[in-house]
């Protein structure tokens, strides 16, 4: 058994000693660095509300130009809202180990986006999207085929006809005419 500061040995209910915790210097840092960021993103939601409503929110048509931006806009300050509040509510180690960034998952996740970007136009919304969900769910998340297939087909094809059919607002098809032939 391997012996401790002082000569005793562990004994089998002692835990294992706390994992490193940066200085409070850097805590502090970082405290100020995700409040700055929590109201700047408030901030900016409530710039993308105000200036979507100036688009307008509604036409005799259906949803208008600003309708969009406006529910994007509140939806991300309740969310900034959300993070504010539960990074107040949880304690100094809590936040530090929920706080973690997995550079990885987030390069993925931008890449991934920035890709979907630029396939979107040439393969349409469902094929893109589909691909897209598939990625994430299954290679990436490890989730089973059949949740994967089932919510890749309702975010990629059922979100395509709701919006076209529903709203009245049209997806970008396939740009390649054999898919376009499809109704891809």
């Amino acid at each position: 058994m391997k012996r401790l500061e002082g000569g005793t040995t562990p004994m089998s209910h002692e835990h294992a000693p706390a994992p490193y915790d940066p200085d409070p210097g850097t805590r502090s840092s970082n405290t100020r660095l995700r409040t700055g960021t929590q109201a700047a993103l408030v901030a900016l939601s409530l710039y993308i509300a105000y200036e979507s409503v100036g688009l307008g929110l509604w036409t005799s048509f259906g949803p208008g130009p600003g309708f969009f931006p406006f529910v994007l806009g509140i939806a991300l300050g309740l969310l900034a809202v959300a993070w504010a509040v539960q990074s107040m509510r949880a304690s100094g180690d809590d936040a530090a180990s929920a706080e973690r960034v997995d550079v990885g998952h987030a390069a993925a996740v931008l890449g991934s986006l920035v890709v979907l970007a630029a396939v979107m136009d040439v393969v349409g919304y469902q094929i893109s999207v589909f691909v897209f969900l598939m990625f994430h769910l299954k290679w990436r998340a490890g989730r089973s085929w059949v949740l994967s297939l089932v919510i890749s087909l309702v975010g990629s094809v059922g979100v395509y006809y709701g919006f076209n059919q529903g709203l009245m607002v049209q997806l970008p098809p396939s740009g390649v005419p054999f898919l376009a032939g499809w109704g891809l």
